[in-house]
């Protein structure tokens, strides 16, 4: 019997009918195995057109994130200073201009914000405003205008848009103001013409005259400066950013949905060959929509034939070969053991090509280059790509594919932010993460890299089994933003930290010292007299004073201690240590090392400092407090004659606030014409003639009543008033000596005193009075310009040639209040000098003081040995009268003869002088 099952079994082995449906479900078998392996190779298709979306997408992105930064490193240009000058601006944006890595930027430049009704907003100006808007275009009776003043690089198309008033473009007007309102990057598209591909889109960033979070929004119009620009072909900007995906034979479409037609054709990929010539035939296609500064760009992506035609079918093609021999094989076998052998032949065969089909894959997803990173969770192990190991400096055979090799490499800094969010992804909490961190390299140095890793597999509780990932090398993006942040913190001229981060560390320090019960002190300071130096000898000169400046003030303080330069001559010291012995002594150091002379080119310059000094939390509670209070001390010291520091007093905010309400009214002075004139007649001491008079600037405020020169001078001079008020003074002044001339002497003469500030190169063009006695020989010797030694002491060739241009004409020059400053007979010799004036505080004590007659003496034998004559100013008494006969003075002025009179009351009073004997005769 057993015989006979044996041989029924054999029997049923070599049927027929066991052949056919071993050879049906064989062939049944194989073309499940067929389906899903095309399925598979088109479900990878598929992944790689995702990748390749999302690749775009983030391409665009880095791209736009990459010139925002351009933009904001020039905004903050212009945060770290007051004035930007166009040679300063073409230096910082060169770089960017001239880089091949910005290939779609046609231009970077600064739009400047000017409205009539506000001074402020043209008054730093390199042209003046009139000059200015006689080359602009603008609309009559519109106040506001927004020229482009400064654009990079200067070729053919941007010269053109060079001075165009960009506020005659309503939507771009819009836009500007829209930036400025705001305080966001705007970005403007095409304004006019047809939608079309190619055109320019601007980005749009405000900057304002000081820090915008400080400006109140009733004043951001009045401080705005203007805006700074970047414009770019928006065609090249997409292909640029395109270009490495579109290489994967990927069709995009760009479009801007804020057009007015509803949507505007950006960018099309090059059409090849093969290209399908209706989306809808494509076998894949995404949508992403991008928000760019306000602007939605819709990103739409095809697959191209080529890219459908690179799906690897093989695998498929040979399981179903496979297949069918193997059924064949089955059905022509009798016996079983035969048949799972084949069987399982056949899966392994197929694994295999499984296998080899996710290794074409990750060589697909290094070819943009990044290096590829496999990690097998199960077994520890990773598997690194060639291209991962040669961004380190290593060879294909070196380091060893386990995870410890990876993390070891990470910098200590952070490998625990790394190991944390991989672990997020282990316990199945993320799909996917993304960050950027530091791996050391073979040659000992570091690179930043930006690791994307995502989950692959999972096993059956959910957590990963096999996750994947791309390294990218970002080390030049790093390097761009540590230079953006430098021109963003630090004080391009001083190389001290600017207002922006000095006030980054202010809020730090008092966090610190609110917490911990301590105090803080802040010096600030001003330079005393730099707007002459730098007036008269140019800013490049005023530039290396500045830097020498910063040098020896860092080397006055300590280690914990802080120097800054908030802009123009103004620094800043902030010091952890509040005792008063260690401010008052790092005061009087920082008094001392800048008094000394500063080397210039071929001339030293003299000048002092002013120092203010506020304690926190004594003075104020809040770092905009403390900064009022320590600026309220600064003009304290300021008041006192400079070279001194001073503690914040609550008076000093009274007299803050009055200082502030007078320069106010200062501005309405000059068209109010709350302005006049008295004039101090000049005595000949030794003809009893009176030839000569001083014109003095009076103010007669409507509130008020007579305002003193000593109060509101030295605020004019702070906000560049003295020069029309000093042109007023001058024409006005002039007018009446030529009618003395006519009814009271024919050789009168006018006295008229002028500051510093005036004979700056920006002033020179106001003096139109000075052509006008150069071609009236009449004239000459009528003017007697009155100059102070300060100005002699810092003066350059702009100074000389105006002394010089005085001269020819026939303006005389006298030196006034001499013996107070820094007398030297090398000045007297040098420039063209007619009279020496000797000041009061000398004449007061003649007949008292042995020292002060001995000085007069000197000042008239040294005066009159080099040609000069001498005026004795502040003559009181017959004795100072006497005195000064005797030592050989030749004109004298003070209360002794007349104080300053109004023109009625000078006439008169020069008509009784004339009536009177020799001086010998008169008495007090």
């Amino acid at each position: 019997m057993f015989r006979i099952r044996i041989a029924s079994w054999q029997q049923l082995l070599t049927s027929r009918w066991l052949a056919l449906v071993i050879l049906a479900c064989g062939l049944q078998l194989t073309v499940l195995l067929w389906m899903n392996a095309r399925e598979h190779a088109e479900a990878l298709q598929a992944v790689k057109f995702r990748q390749a979306v999302l690749s775009a997408t983030e391409a665009v992105q880095h791209r736009m994130d990459a010139y925002r930064e351009v933009l904001t490193g020039v905004e903050h240009l212009y945060l770290s200073s007051q004035f930007v000058s166009s040679k300063e601006f073409r230096e910082y944006v060169n770089d960017y201009t001239q880089s091949d890595q910005y290939g779609s930027l046609n231009a970077i430049g600064f739009i400047k914000y000017i409205h009539l009704n506000y001074p402020e907003t043209f008054k730093d100006l390199e042209t003046p405003v009139k000059s200015l808007l006689a080359r602009l275009e603008f609309v009559q009776g519109d106040d506001e205008l927004a020229p482009v003043l400064y654009i990079e690089p200067r070729n053919d198309q941007n010269q053109e848009s060079l001075l165009k008033n960009t506020f005659l473009d309503a939507r771009l007007r819009a836009d500007l103001l829209q930036a400025s309102e705001t305080q966001q990057i705007v970005m403007s598209g095409q304004s006019t013409g047809s939608p079309q591909m190619g055109h320019p889109y601007f980005l749009h960033a405000p900057v304002y005259h000081g820090r915008p979070d400080e400006i109140s929004e009733t004043d951001r119009r009045r401080m705005l400066n203007g805006w700074v620009f970047l414009r770019f072909d928006v065609h090249a900007f997409l292909a640029e950013a395109l270009q490495v995906v579109e290489l994967r034979q990927v069709h995009f479409d760009v479009f801007d949905l804020n057009g007015k037609e509803g949507q505007t054709p950006l960018y099309h990929s090059p059409s090849g060959e093969e290209a399908h010539p209706h989306e809808h035939a494509a076998r894949f296609s995404a949508a992403q929509t991008m928000n760019m500064h306000g602007h939605l760009w819709s990103m739409r992506a095809r697959s191209t034939p080529a890219f459908e035609a690179v799906t690897d079918l093989r695998e498929a093609n040979q399981v179903a070969v496979m297949g069918v021999l193997t059924s064949v094989l089955l059905a022509g076998l009798a016996y079983l053991s035969m048949v799972r052998s084949r069987a399982r032949e056949t899966v392994e065969k197929y694994s295999q090509a499984l296998t080899s089909s996710e290794q074409r894959w990750k060589f697909a997803m290094e070819s943009t280059g990044d290096g590829v990173w496999d990690w097998n969770v199960t077994d520890s192990r990773v598997v690194f790509s060639d291209h991962w190991k040669r961004m380190f400096g290593f060879a294909p055979h070196e380091l060893a594919h386990n995870p410890a090799t990876w993390q070891q490499r990470i910098h200590p800094e952070d490998i625990e932010s790394v190991q944390a969010l991989q672990q997020q992804v282990l316990d199945g909490e993320r799909e996917q993460y993304a960050i950027e961190y530091r791996m050391l390299c073979k040659d000992g140095s570091w690179k930043w890299v930006f690791d994307r890793g995502m989950v692959l597999m999972r096993d059956e509780a959910g957590k990963p089994t096999r996750i994947l990932g791309t390294l990218a090398d970002i080390s030049k993006i790093k390097q761009s933003e540590e230079v953006v942040w430098q021109f963003a913190n630090v004080d391009t001229l001083t190389g001290l930290p600017n207002r922006r981060m000095f006030f980054e560390r202010l809020e730090q320090a008092l966090l610190t010292i609110k917490s911990s019960s301590q105090k803080l002190a802040i010096i600030f300071l001003d330079l005393d007299r730099f707007k002459e130096v730098n007036d008269t000898q140019g800013h490049d000169q005023g530039d290396r004073l500045l830097m020498q400046a910063g040098k020896r003030l860092s080397a006055c303080v300590g280690n914990k201690d802080l120097v800054a330069r908030l802009g123009g001559d103004e620094f800043v010291l902030m010091l952890g240590d509040a005792t008063a012995g260690y401010v008052e002594a790092l005061a009087q150091r920082v008094l001392q090392t800048l008094s000394q002379p500063f080397q210039l080119d071929d001339t030293l310059a003299y000048v002092s400092s002013s120092l203010g000094i506020a304690i926190f939390p004594d003075d104020a509670s809040n770092k905009e407090d403390l900064m009022k209070r320590v600026d309220q001390a600064m003009y304290a010291s300021k008041q006192k004659g400079g070279n001194c520091f001073t503690y914040f007093t609550p008076r000093m905010q009274q007299h803050a606030e009055n200082r502030m309400r007078l320069s106010h009214d200062l501005r309405q002075a000059i068209t109010n014409q709350e302005f006049f004139l008295e004039y101090q007649p000049v005595v000949n001491l030794q003809t009893n003639q009176v030839v000569k008079a001083e014109a003095l600037l009076r103010w007669q405020h409507p509130v008020k009543g007579l305002i003193p020169p000593m109060e509101f001078i030295g605020i004019a001079e702070d906000n560049l008033l003295i020069a029309p008020i000093g042109e007023w003074v001058f024409k006005t002044a002039i007018a009446q000596c030529k009618s003395w001339r006519l009814s009271l002497h024919p050789q009168f003469q006018m006295a008229i005193n002028k500051s510093p500030v005036q004979f700056a190169p920006d002033h020179r063009k106001q003096e139109d009075w000075l052509s006008e006695m150069g071609q009236h020989p009449e004239f000459n010797g009528m003017v007697v310009i009155e100059i102070t030694e300060r100005l002699l002491l810092d003066a350059n060739t702009h100074v000389s040639e105006r002394l010089a241009q005085y001269r020819q004409a026939g303006v005389q020059v006298a030196l006034d209040d001499f013996g107070t400053g820094y007398s030297a007979l090398s000045y007297l010799k040098k420039f063209s000098i007619d009279y020496v004036k000797i000041d009061r505080s000398f004449v007061r004590e003649l007949g008292v003081s042995s020292q002060d007659g001995a000085l007069c003496q000197a000042i008239i034998v040294m005066a009159h040995s080099l040609g000069m004559q001498v005026i004795a100013e502040g003559i009181e008494n017959l004795r100072q009268l006497r005195i000064l006969q005797e030592m050989g003075c030749d004109f004298g002025q003070g209360y002794y003869f007349s104080p300053p009179l109004r023109t009625e009351d000078f006439v008169a009073w020069y008509q009784s002088w004339q009536r009177q004997t020799v001086i010998s005769t008169r008495h007090p």
